[in-house]
């Protein structure tokens, strides 16, 4: 299945059919899915001593409640759970013969299935699909030209949007199984961009687990809530919370319900590509799958397919790499100063991506099976040495095609890393992304003894370089991804291609430079600089875990340039 590059300049949005698929049954399926999903959390969990059980969900989310801040649009959720809680706490405080346990981990796991629980309504998303790009393509022509009201829509958002990739494999495979999307996470507007793409792609649309954060806006809650989202809170980090998610998104995955969700769990904020992904959700396709060929169910295949979405500049940049280098976003799903609950920074956002003639590149990587193996066009699992592999004699034990935990935590394992290569692999780098790099890296040269949170502290007149002498440095760098790229390691965006290496460094700065207040790369005269070092800290993580990095002991000039090889490697 070789790359196909799908570009839309010419689509029309009316013209797409709206395919229904099998999310439109989730409606009418919804209440037995949701008592199928209650059912088997309470049987997975009657093990567990309830009370130990029950006593650490209360611990958990009683710390949780005492730091949140409810909102207007919030209070009456938060008020539910507070209200949840005071009834299991006031229950464990009595005998078991007062209280039954089990009737409390009942009541605990409805609460959460039906704040799970996703929603799906033809006719909104029928709205969405034509509403969104009508409005993305008239603030579009608007910025285009520069005032608010274009008389005539000359230019389409699909123009903007370089799908690339196993498109057709994509759309094979969603006839002979179940496909569950797993993207890179950079930003919250990925959500809607990438339901935008799927609806580009003429797929159905599907199923996704979205931040419970996402839904404190109203406008945004209506929508996602009956656009076949279920809700993802990672801040309830519980046994009982952690056990009914997984069963949900196995369930509709037994559905037949395509499905999204992000491995990596929230957005990346240190900006690299994720090299670490929640195995909880991951291994829910496996135990679909294995549940569906017990059943004899037609296309029971689940297909594992990697996207990886490539922006050249983030609207949460600025509060995600200070998450990051606080180091409190470990256990904390929302962030301080989230740009993107502020109405007039992401109106910004897209009046600059548009104004700038910026574009996103989204890249559909190679279909997987569950246990990681490429599969052919036939949806059949291929082996490293390309002979096919069946999948019911991986998931046989003990002469039954069965669940097997031990297994399946080893297989699910594996599958993240094969995953976490597969990000890596089919990661395609632009310009903004060089540019970054390479400016930090040659900075870091200079001042090789600081380390990381000294080196972010540099004056403004310390982060200064000859624009004469970083371009040989950026030239190095050109070499490394290229030599990576004819390797198959990762991909080059067109400008890239371009071996003037000038041209695409100005190409860099100017696609990175428009949004964020201050520059992340400039270039004065003869000068090349940056007034923001944690945002460049920020962009170069795209291309850290490639092995690109230059040790602090090297010096870079433009006279040690005989120390590399042809491809920019120490000779």
């Amino acid at each position: 299945m070789g790359e196909t590059k799908s570009s839309h300049p010419a689509i029309q949005f009316k013209t797409i059919p709206i395919v229904p698929g099998p999310l439109s049954r989730l409606e009418h399926i919804r209440p037995s899915l949701l008592e199928d999903v209650i059912r088997k959390t309470k049987e997975e969990l009657s093990g567990t001593g309830l009370d130990l059980l029950l006593g650490e969900a209360l611990y958990s989310e009683r710390s949780r409640l005492r730091y949140s801040r409810p909102t207007i649009f919030t209070r009456e959720r938060y008020q539910g759970d507070a209200a949840l809680w005071n009834s299991i706490q006031a229950g464990l405080v009595k005998s078991h013969a007062e209280v039954d346990r089990k009737l409390q981990l009942d009541q605990v796991i409805r609460h959460y299935a039906e704040e799970i629980g996703g929603h799906f309504d033809p006719r909104v998303y029928r709205i969405a699909v034509r509403s969104v790009p009508w409005g993305f393509n008239w603030l579009l022509n608007a910025a285009s030209v520069r005032r608010f009201v274009p008389w005539g829509l000359t230019e389409s958002l699909s123009s903007r949007l370089n799908i690339v990739g196993e498109v057709p494999a994509l759309k094979n495979l969603a006839g002979k199984g179940t496909i569950l999307l797993v993207p890179t996470h950079q930003s919250n507007i990925d959500s809607v961009l990438i339901g935008y793409v799927i609806y580009l792609m003429s797929l159905p649309p599907f199923a996704y687990g979205a931040g419970l954060n996402l839904f404190s806006n109203p406008v945004l809650s209506f929508f996602m809530s009956r656009l076949g989202s279920y809700t993802v809170d990672r801040k309830k980090n519980n046994l009982i919370y952690k056990t009914t998610l997984k069963n949900y998104s196995s369930r509709i995955l037994l559905e037949g319900i395509h499905s999204i969700f992000f491995p990596g769990g929230g957005r990346s904020r240190s900006g690299a590509i994720e090299s670490k992904l929640k195995l909880g959700l991951l291994g829910t396709g496996l135990a679909a799958q294995i549940e569906g060929m017990q059943a004899g169910r037609a296309h029971s295949r689940v297909y594992i397919v990697p996207m990886v979405v490539s922006y050249h500049f983030v609207l949460e940049a600025s509060s995600l790499i200070e998450d990051y280098l606080q180091e409190s976003g470990k256990h904390q799903y929302l962030i301080k100063k989230d740009e993107f609950w502020q109405a007039q920074k992401l109106f910004n956002f897209f009046w600059k991506f548009f104004s700038s003639q910026s574009d996103i590149t989204v890249r559909i990587g190679k279909p997987l099976d569950i246990f990681g193996n490429f599969v052919d066009e036939n949806g059949e699992s291929l082996g490293p040495n390309g002979t096919m592999i069946d999948p019911a004699r991986w998931l046989t034990t003990d002469g039954e095609l069965k669940k097997h935990t031990q297994r399946d935590v080893e297989y699910t394992r594996e599958m993240s890393i094969r995953l976490t290569e597969r990000f890596h692999k089919e990661n395609t780098v632009l310009t903004s992304h060089l540019v970054a790099f390479s400016f930090f890296e040659a900075l870091r040269n200079k001042y090789r003894e600081f380390d990381l949170f000294r080196f972010l502290r540099l004056l403004p007149e310390q982060r200064i370089l000859l624009f004469k002498d970083y371009l040989p440095i950026a030239e190095i760098f050109h070499r490394k991804v290229t030599h990576l790229a004819q390797r198959g390691q990762l991909y080059l965006c067109p400008e890239l291609q371009n071996l003037d290496t000038e041209a695409w460094v100005k190409d860099g700065i100017r696609k990175l430079g428009p949004f964020h207040d201050a520059a992340v790369v400039k270039v004065q005269g003869e000068l090349i600089s940056s007034e923001d070092l944690n945002l460049l800290y920020y962009y170069r993580n795209r291309l850290a875990g490639f092995g690109l990095s230059l040790t602090f002991d090297e010096r870079i000039s433009s006279s040690h340039l005989g120390q590399y090889d042809a491809h920019g490697f120490l000779a």
